[in-house]
């Protein structure tokens, strides 16, 4: 009886070792494979979010981007609010080709300016005081034999 109390006891010992019986009759394989690939997927779901989050946040943050600079243009317009113009046009096109004219002439950056009666205007330069347009409008036709015919412009 004793040999066959050690003999179970020995044998209990080297089978409760081996990893085939613990495979076999411990955890359920099925269950450890299906917790493996759920967390798997938790993991996945988890950085499909972080991604979405990151991508909102650089849209947001481009278009907080733009709102700034489209602030600071126009809080730049309503500074220089007086223009020289060196012509006014009913027609769009018109406006456009000599905004065009009137680069090649020398004039740096020329741009379209809208009034609200519908004509276009072609301007020379912008302001913040009426005064400084002026003094604009003096420089330009300093020294010339015919001035040019310019005039400023108060943008509303």
């Amino acid at each position: 009886m004793r040999k066959v109390l050690i003999l179970t006891l020995l044998l209990a010992f080297t089978l409760s070792g081996c990893k085939f019986f613990r495979d076999k009759f411990g955890k359920n394989k099925a269950a450890d494979t299906l917790a493996v690939w759920e967390a798997k997927q938790d993991s996945l779901k988890k950085a499909e979010l972080l991604k979405v989050k990151k991508l909102e946040e650089a849209r947001r943050a481009r278009e907080k981007a733009m709102q700034d600079s489209i602030a600071r243009i126009r809080e730049m317009e309503a500074r220089n609010r007086f223009h020289v113009i060196i012509g006014s046009f009913k027609v769009p096109s018109n406006a456009d080709d000599y905004q065009r004219e009137v680069s090649t002439l020398g004039f740096q950056n020329p741009k379209i300016v809208e009034s609200p009666n519908g004509f276009r205007m072609v301007s020379v330069g912008a302001f913040d005081t009426y005064s400084r347009a002026a003094n604009e409008i003096l420089r330009i036709n300093r020294g010339k034999e015919e001035p040019i015919e310019l005039w400023v412009y108060e943008a509303r």
